[in-house]
């Protein structure tokens, strides 16, 4: 079946089969203006015979003439004036296509007035600090989230300050500070595990009957100072049944300049010599340890 479409641009009449609007979707390229236009939109009426005019501008079947599959659209003779041939090869495709692709582009804003995602961002921005700026209850609950948060630091701060102290001595004096003011104190760690009594041994005087003297070693191997510790001896009999026992303070094992308010620093080793009495008992062994 055929069609007459017109040429917008020149206003051209020119007859177009069904498998010629299809094959590109409708879009031609005039013969006589070279525009490209879409043909089935063109589409108008007209009172002549097609079937006349088909038959009087029927393709060539001259076997001379090489066959292609490109479509050929041919003029309307009469009784329209004006008729120049629309030719619709590859390139005019191609060139249609071109065509197509800068009208849409033209469509579009400029570079200079286009919206960007970075404005449409900023607009969404503007629009929620508006919104929170317009709801005092959103800024309530921030602020009470805020004040819960430092609560809770300050809470685990007061109760940590030891810990605090030991693993970041640089924050020792200000945590003293702080201390003064809230009536607490910083103490040294107890870490009973990291201090170790080492080459201990134990005598009768010869010259003092019942008397018993004990030498040994404390040593930190912690990092850091910690408390001194105390020194529990037990006395033992020949079964290995406890029978004196004595908890010796540092006050009492140490030297008598030491300042035990600085504690035993990290690696120190302290000599200790004591004497003691068996009260009349007979002792065969001894046990020694270090507790809090």
């Amino acid at each position: 079946m055929s069609s007459i479409t017109n040429c917008p641009s020149c206003q051209t009449q020119f007859i177009v089969t069904d498998e010629q609007l299809h094959q590109h979707k409708g879009k031609v390229r005039c013969g006589n203006c070279l525009t490209v236009f879409d043909a089935i939109q063109q589409i108008v009426q007209a009172d002549i015979d097609l079937t006349t005019v088909e038959d009087t501008t029927a393709i060539s079947d001259d076997s001379t003439e090489p066959q292609t599959d490109d479509a050929q659209l041919y003029e309307i003779e009469s009784p329209l004036p004006g008729n120049e041939a629309i030719t619709h090869d590859t390139e005019a495709y191609q060139e249609t296509i071109s065509l197509v692709s800068n009208e849409k582009l033209s469509a579009q804003p400029s570079h200079g007035t286009q919206p960007s995602i970075f404005d449409d961002l900023a607009g969404k921005s503007k629009l929620n600090a508006k919104k929170l700026n317009k709801n005092p209850r959103t800024w309530l609950l921030l602020l009470l989230a805020f004040i819960l948060l430092l609560v809770a630091v300050t809470q685990s701060t007061y109760f940590l300050r030891s810990e605090i102290a030991i693993y970041y001595p640089n924050l020792k004096p200000y945590l003293i500070q702080a201390c003064k003011q809230l009536g607490c104190s910083i103490n040294l760690p107890k870490k009973i595990e990291l201090i170790v009594i080492d080459d201990s041994d134990i005598q009768e005087d010869a010259e003092h009957t019942g008397l018993m003297r004990l030498s040994s070693t404390i040593i930190n191997q912690a990092g850091f100072n910690q408390v001194y510790p105390n020194l529990e001896l037990t006395l033992t009999d020949i079964d290995d049944k406890p029978k004196l026992r004595r908890v010796f303070k540092p006050n009492e094992y140490l030297a008598a300049n030491t300042n035990i308010a600085n504690g035993i620093a990290a690696g120190e080793e302290v000599k200790v010599k004591l004497a003691i009495t068996t009260q009349g008992e007979s002792v065969a062994g001894y046990r020694v340890f270090v507790t809090y």
